[in-house]
């Protein structure tokens, strides 16, 4: 358990020294890769059209308005 509490605390110390378009863009990939991951588990039809809208919604959303990056 120690393991993925040192590599989450790596990815969030690496995340949060991204700019904010690179934030927003990591954040709309992981968001769509998630999605695409568990429609693919569970064999719903349109999970890559899902995947992707939620990728650019999250994108559009954290570069917009900000709520998980520190401030600049």
């Amino acid at each position: 358990m120690s393991f993925i509490r040192r590599l989450f605390n790596q990815v969030d110390q690496w995340a949060s020294n991204l700019s904010r378009a690179r934030y927003a863009v990591f954040l709309g990939a992981s968001a769509a890769t998630g999605v695409l991951v568990v429609g693919l588990l569970l064999s719903e039809e349109l999970y890559i059209v899902q995947a992707v809208a939620m990728g650019v919604v999250m994108l559009v959303l954290e570069y917009t308005f900000g709520k998980f990056q520190a401030a600049e």
